[in-house]
């Protein structure tokens, strides 16, 4: 069902290379077991999308990529595998990125512990490269961690809000992509404006990303995902394209009597066809839309560029994705 974004941030195989070289050598601490922990999901691969994000706005700069941009990228990626560690723990999850997790092979307790590792080592490269980074890592920080509670708080809570899962995934997914942009364009030197411009079509683009993960949570399998599918559905998650199907008169009841008991396995299957049958699908592609749009839009202020127009095509890219997958399942 899924299908796959026909584009990425175009950044240099020379520029992606030295990341890789960074990020795996700031995490290894010439003990064997510290590394192969800290290393698990580095060496499982990923998009990287978001050191691409810093690097991408490091290029508005006229030059080659800093040594410190490079850093600044590292640093965001370490928050990021470092929620990963401390996601699966939380979600009982067996797999990630194809390969099996570091709670199920190591144990939640070293799971956590590895995760502060990259987290500690994340915040040392930020206090490098100066305070208005450490601090704007730490406020980061403390968004996901918002983020977090806010989602555990609403769990199994039908009388979830829409507006309760935007400031939430706001928080968790977007505040990063936008600290990764503005990482990027301060180590680069880029003037205020086009600052805060690239940390506006991060935060846009956060949005984008998040609902479609959700949407894709829903209607794809786990060959597709790398982990098993309908995990927020488990976890009592209601995301957004499943308070819409809540509201939707063909199948709101159905699905809120039985999201209103226990949920096994059977129970899972058939709340993902009454959302898959409903209208949140589209409900909440059209949501996204107008966010890829508000990235489209932040990404043309910045000026005449051609990294401007590969970000916002990027944008429209996860829609276009997002839109094909949906209009799949429909026909």
């Amino acid at each position: 069902m899924k299908t796959q974004a026909t584009l990425t941030i175009p950044v240099s195989d020379s520029e992606l290379a030295h990341l890789e070289e960074r990020l795996r050598r700031v995490v290894l601490r010439d003990d064997p077991f510290l590394d192969e922990l800290a290393t698990h999901l580095i060496d499982a691969g990923g998009k990287r999308l978001r050191p691409r994000l810093s690097l991408a706005a490091a290029s508005f700069a006229v030059g080659t990529i800093s040594e410190e941009t490079i850093l600044g990228a590292v640093s965001v990626e370490l928050v990021h595998l470092a929620s990963l560690y401390h996601d699966d723990v939380m979600d009982e999850a067996e797999r990630r990125r194809n390969v099996v997790s570091v709670n199920a092979k190591w144990g939640n307790l070293l799971a956590i512990v590895a995760g502060d590792f990259l987290l500690a080592r994340s915040a040392e490269i930020a206090a490098s490269l100066g305070i208005e980074i450490a601090g704007l890592l730490a406020a980061t920080l403390a968004r996901l961690c918002q983020g977090q509670i806010a989602e555990v708080k609403d769990a199994f809570r039908l009388e979830r809000t829409e507006q309760d899962y935007l400031v939430a995934i706001s928080n968790k997914t977007a505040a990063l992509m936008a600290t990764a942009c503005r990482i990027g364009a301060l180590t680069a030197g880029l003037d205020r404006e086009k600052i805060d411009l690239l940390t506006t079509y991060g935060e846009s683009l956060g949005m984008v990303f998040q609902i479609r993960d959700d949407v894709f949570d829903i209607i794809s399998t786990e060959a597709e995902l790398g982990k098993a599918p309908a995990q927020d559905l488990a976890e009592g998650i209601y995301t957004l394209p499943v308070l819409r199907a809540l509201n939707d008169h063909t199948v709101g009841a159905e699905l809120h009597a039985l999201l209103s008991g226990p949920l096994g396995a059977k129970e899972i299957s058939a709340a993902r066809a009454l959302v898959a049958r409903s209208t949140g699908l589209v409900a909440a592609t059209e949501v996204a839309r107008d966010y890829a749009q508000q990235a489209c839009k932040a990404a043309a202020e910045i000026g005449p560029h051609p990294m401007a127009e590969a970000l916002a095509n990027y944008a429209l890219s996860l829609m276009d994705d997002l839109e094909q997958s949906t209009a799949a399942l429909a026909s």
